[in-house]
């Protein structure tokens, strides 16, 4: 079964746009996207338009990495607020150190 996440639920009352992401059975990261209404008719004739984006599961781990470099790259407090955030996600981390 593969999880997802709705990145984008927008209206302006002419024009909804939805993005979501997910990893799909095949481990591949997919993002998906429709915009509806009079945005798409005017650009594509059309009153919706639909788009993806597929990322291999063999680049998935890069990807992670560089969102993490994105998110966290020069915070001094990286490891306690990624481990704050991933405890809010309910996602499994442990945390050790030494002195």
């Amino acid at each position: 079964m593969s999880e997802s996440v709705r990145l984008v639920q927008h209206s302006d009352g002419k024009t909804s746009i939805r993005i979501d992401v997910q990893i799909t059975d095949e481990g591949h990261l997919m993002f998906s996207g429709q915009d509806a209404g009079e945005a798409p008719e005017r650009f594509f004739g059309d009153e919706d338009y639909e788009y993806w984006l597929k990322v291999d599961a063999s680049d998935k781990d890069r990807v992670l990495l560089a969102l993490i470099e994105k998110l966290y790259s020069g915070n001094a407090c990286a490891i306690s607020e990624l481990k704050e955030f991933l405890r809010s996600k309910g996602i499994s981390c442990v945390f050790d150190s030494y002195v």
